[in-house]
């Protein structure tokens, strides 16, 4: 019924199904995988703070493991765990613990992330990128 509907539409429009327009592209300006481009927003935000909690990390790196693409897609897995080891030892908050292997898997893991994500996107900056809100000069 529904095929039967398009085609008599298509009759009426003037044009045969080999002929009909195209659906319209996503625009620039809003990627198609939404998990992806948040997470690379995300990556991105927590590379320019520069010292995130492995809380911000891990949601980052859940967001990119539900990603469609399969790099993205690992990369964030590879910093959800790097974001739970830390977090693990953050929480803990044992005195002596040597906190620089981990935080260094992490920020390792956030570059993946990033890298993966200027492969799917391109170069930076991203049209779906936040950036900070300029200050109004005084």
């Amino acid at each position: 019924m529904i095929r039967t509907l398009a085609v008599v539409s298509l009759l009426l429009a003037g044009c045969s199904p080999a002929e009909a327009p195209a659906p319209a592209a996503a625009s620039p300006t809003a990627p198609s995988d939404k998990m992806a481009a948040s997470a690379c927003a995300r990556v991105v935000l927590a590379i320019d703070k520069q010292d995130p909690s492995p809380m911000d990390d891990m949601g980052t790196g859940g967001r990119a493991a539900e990603s469609t693409d399969p790099g993205v897609k690992e990369a964030g897995q590879r910093l959800a765990l790097a974001a739970t080891e830390a977090g693990k030892l953050w929480v803990a908050d044992e005195p002596g613990t040597d906190m620089g292997p981990v935080n260094l898997r992490r920020s390792d893991a956030q570059q993946g992330l990033l890298a993966a994500c200027t492969n799917l996107f391109g170069d930076r900056p991203w049209t779906f990128e936040k950036r900070p809100t300029p200050k109004p000069s005084s």
